[in-house]
């Protein structure tokens, strides 16, 4: 997938304020997204891998909790391996408290609050799925490490040796 049309996708859904549309379309539109979703995130190989159409999902929408429930209510050994992939790609960002994209390009993104949603939602799903699918316990320890605070994160010996 190239990056480039992966951003313009996720910039024109964003911009298109289709949530302001007559219903009937905006229902539409939803439930597209939601298709795509759901059946990407049992796909092996999706067009886009999970954790970008999360974003594009998130972003198309402007929240990020239903796309999250939809993922934590999928009970599928490939959900899971898609976790797993995104949440290597996303512990690095959220160990230093950032959102793992970047959400300047919209109106009315909270990053903050949608980095403390999703690093609460990884804490709380994954390592019981991500232990189950057979991931390092050096990634679980991480995503144990995102759910402490600052210091207390910072102190702990499993605290990458890395600079983050």
């Amino acid at each position: 997938m190239d990056p480039t049309f992966a951003d313009w996708v996720r910039q024109s859904f964003a911009r298109g304020h289709w949530q302001q549309w007559p219903a009937d379309q905006s229902a539409a539109v939803w439930e597209f997204l939601n298709a795509w979703w759901t059946h990407s995130l049992i796909e092996s190989e999706p067009v886009f891998p999970a954790h970008e159409l999360l974003k594009l999902c998130a972003e198309a929408s402007a929240t990020l909790g239903p796309w999250l429930e939809v993922w934590e209510a999928l009970d599928h050994p490939v959900a899971d391996r898609h976790l797993a992939q995104a949440a290597s790609l996303w512990e690095y960002d959220l160990l230093v408290d950032d959102l793992p994209w970047e959400t300047w390009h919209l109106e009315n993104a909270d990053s903050d609050a949608w980095r403390t949603e999703l690093a609460a939602w990884l804490v709380r799903v994954a390592p019981a799925r991500l232990h189950a699918h057979g991931s390092s316990e050096e990634l679980l320890q991480r995503i144990r490490l995102i759910g402490l605070p600052g210091p207390t994160r910072w102190d702990d010996p499993h605290w990458p040796s890395h600079r983050y």
